[in-house]
């Protein structure tokens, strides 16, 4: 399978390149070999491929059509010997990284082990909790809520990411504290979404509809309300972590159940994934939040 495997690699630069000898040269193989090849493949599937003469090698129709499926092959072994192969030594080059912003703030503060390892790797992190288009933006990476439903990325589960209520000390004190998740639709509640569509939050499985002083499709301002004292607010766990430590939010029905949100990481199926994005990978995967903080 290795041997028929170099054939297909060498009918594909045959296509691109119609010239035994411009493709020996390439290959670092003779005349012969590269002839040698092609039989295998023409063998192979039973039928000719390229026209041969003298002077030109001129691809038929079935070779055409040998040429959609045969770089589809070749591009779905690379990104799996990508995958799966050990990024070694040291890695350089910038890394597109499209990121939620809590996520993102979370990464930035871990981002020195990555850069002391490998001086040369540069990170630019495309922050923004509105889901970016990877062709458009020019991302190798970009994390997504999932699930994703795009046969065209290959999708790396990262974790399921905890979310929690919270207020500020501030507003229990003016407001009190829900007893049970019917209580919300009565307090102030900082909503987390667009458009205009009511917004509601899922606790203990059941859908309240909320509403406050306050709405924003950003989850740092919905977090800067929170601290302000607007009202209720749901986080994830890893943007209040801190602040519940330093007592600047209080967890509001700690008991409730509110599942946690799927996070992935994507990217395109046909375009090898190089080293160095893989290595940011392996960084996200290795570095997920997934601790529920206790207070």
């Amino acid at each position: 399978m290795s041997d028929l495997l170099l054939s297909i690699r060498t009918f594909i630069r045959l296509c691109e390149k119609p010239s035994f000898t411009r493709v020996a040269a390439e290959m670092h193989a003779s005349h012969t070999t590269i002839a040698r090849r092609l039989d295998q493949v023409e063998a192979h599937f039973g039928t000719v491929l390229f026209h041969r003469t003298t002077r030109r090698l001129v691809p038929t129709p079935e070779a055409d059509q040998l040429l959609v499926h045969a770089r589809t092959l070749v591009d779905a072994l690379e990104v799996a010997e990508q995958e799966l192969r050990p990024v070694q030594g040291d890695v350089s080059g910038t890394v597109r990284i499209g990121v939620t912003t809590a996520l993102g703030l979370y990464y930035l503060g871990l981002l020195s082990l990555l850069s002391d390892q490998h001086p040369g790797l540069r990170i630019d992190m495309a922050m923004t909790d509105w889901q970016r288009d990877l062709v458009q933006d020019r991302l190798d990476l970009a994390l997504r809520v999932g699930p994703v439903g795009d046969d065209m990325l290959v999708v790396h589960r990262l974790g399921a990411l905890p979310r929690m209520l919270v207020a500020h000390p501030d507003y229990v004190a003016r407001h009190g504290l829900p007893t049970s998740a019917d209580d919300l639709p009565s307090h102030r509640c900082i909503a987390y979404g667009y458009g205009d569509l009511p917004a509601k939050w899922t606790v203990d499985g059941r859908d309240q509809l909320i509403s406050g002083p306050f709405r924003s499709d950003n989850s740092e301002a919905v977090h800067r309300a929170a601290l302000a004292g607007l009202g209720i607010a749901m986080l994830p766990a890893v943007r209040v972590a801190d602040d519940l430590e330093a007592g600047r939010l209080v967890r509001v029905l700690p008991a409730s159940q509110i599942d946690p949100i799927d996070i992935l990481a994507v990217h395109p199926a046909l375009k090898r994934l190089p080293a160095r994005a893989r290595l940011v990978l392996d960084f996200l995967k290795a570095n997920f939040p997934g601790d529920l903080p206790q207070r």
